[in-house]
């Protein structure tokens, strides 16, 4: 059970700091590709037909190292975060229960993940995509370290794992110009993992995931 691995001091205090209010939009625009009050009004206010999703935020403990996983997503004509680097997740489907059983099917569907090998922590703030039209809930989870993935190869192109440690470092954030099918986004804040952009909606995820781990270090 994954419980032998998570029922720790540690994982209840980060359970516990994801019980309390979050810093939502205050997080979520230092990594906002959206640079000005405008911009932001217009992408991160949920429209009324917005569809519901859900992402899993994973993490597993590997010599006394705290990580999470990411997928970069295959390159498809018809999907418009194609190529980009993401947590595992989608849209909701008739047959998930809620979205929280709507973000441990995705995850097993893309990478194999059995949800029995992972246990939910809690919820982060909800997020508007705009370029999707998706009110996207994440959710935080701990999983057996010993899982194997088994990654769908038509959704994605590589798993990548890196340390919690490794964001925490102001290195590794950074600013350039990103080209999406619109044009060119200026000045775009995003994490440079391991040589790969980490921005968008997965970034600004991680920003309050990052807020919140700290307030449970300070705890």
């Amino acid at each position: 059970m994954i419980e032998k691995y998570y029922d720790t001091e540690e994982v209840l205090s980060l359970q516990h700091q994801l019980l309390q209010p979050k810093p939502g939009f205050e997080a979520h625009q230092k990594l906002s590709p959206a640079y000005d009050n405008k911009r932001l009004k217009k992408y991160y206010t949920p429209s009324e037909d917005a569809k519901e999703a859900a992402v899993m935020l994973m993490l597993y403990k590997q010599q006394s190292q705290w990580n999470t996983v990411f997928m970069q997503r295959s390159s498809q004509e018809n999907d418009k975060h194609s190529g980009q680097i993401s947590f595992p997740g989608g849209r909701l489907e008739h047959s998930d229960d809620n979205l929280m059983d709507c973000a441990l099917r995705e995850t097993e569907e893309e990478l194999g993940i059995n949800r029995n090998k992972i246990k939910v922590l809690g919820a982060l703030s909800p997020l508007f995509v705009f370029a999707s039209n998706h009110l996207v809930q994440p959710y935080v989870g701990v999983m057996d370290p010993n899982v194997t993935y088994e990654p769908n190869k038509l959704e994605v192109a590589e798993v990548i794992d890196a340390p919690i440690g490794y964001f925490l470092n102001e290195k590794n954030l950074k600013v350039k110009d990103i080209a999406v099918r619109e044009g060119v986004i200026k000045d775009v804040p995003y994490f440079d993992l391991f040589g790969k952009v980490l921005w968008g909606a997965t970034a600004m995820i991680l920003s309050e995931f990052l807020h919140i781990w700290n307030q449970k270090s300070d705890s």
